[in-house]
């Protein structure tokens, strides 16, 4: 018998919420499908309705990274609806931010050094759609003439590989006079990263 009582697709939240907390307390070793069951506060049985192994529940997890950069990509997208240069750099600061908020994540959805059920469809759809997100802006940018007119694919990689190699060097603490608990010069970093890589793809008069 379960502990808790748990509502049409209540069990699977709860059991990606344990994993979370489990991940940045532990880390991916100590995180189990027996673990995330104790945290969830149902039998050891119990995740095996979701989540056949635990490389599944980690790719689940990641996924839910995917997700929610997604969402502030097009958050960042509708803010800005008139300034495709600003929406560009606040989805950065989004996935840095994020990344910074949730490292054991960040690590977990980009690290390598996990195995993750790469064919999950979930976990493609949810990497494809931030992806997508970023291709969106710089289209919107393009049409409207502030971008310059080169494929999309390879200016949103661009733009994502910067912000990103800041964010593994803060996560590894690789800048030293710059620690990932001081906020306001992270801002200040992400500000000049994302404007020095916009300059790259700003269309030249």
């Amino acid at each position: 018998m379960e502990k808790k009582a748990y509502h049409h697709g209540d069990l699977r939240a709860a059991l990606l919420d344990a994993a979370e907390t489990l991940l940045a307390e532990k880390g991916a070793a100590g995180l189990s499908l027996r673990a995330a069951a104790k945290r969830a506060g149902v039998s050891h049985t119990a995740p095996y309705r979701h989540f056949p192994n635990k490389a599944a529940l980690l790719t689940a997890v990641a996924a839910r990274g995917f997700v929610a950069l997604a969402e502030g990509t097009a958050a960042a997208a509708a803010a800005f609806a008139d300034d495709p240069a600003r929406q560009l750099r606040e989805a950065g600061r989004c996935y840095v931010v994020q990344s910074l908020a949730n490292p054991a994540r960040a690590m977990l959805m980009f690290g390598g050094n996990v195995p993750l059920d790469g064919e999950d469809p979930l976990f493609q759809e949810a990497g494809q759609r931030a992806f997508d997100g970023l291709q969106a802006i710089i289209a919107a940018g393009q049409r409207a003439g502030v971008f310059r007119d080169d494929p999309i694919r390879p200016l949103a990689l661009t733009l994502w590989s910067s912000v990103h190699g800041l964010v593994m060097l803060l996560l590894a603490d690789q800048i030293r006079d710059l620690p990932a608990d001081e906020p306001q010069r992270v801002e200040e970093m992400v500000a000049w990263v994302t404007e020095v890589t916009l300059n790259g793809v700003r269309r030249r008069e």
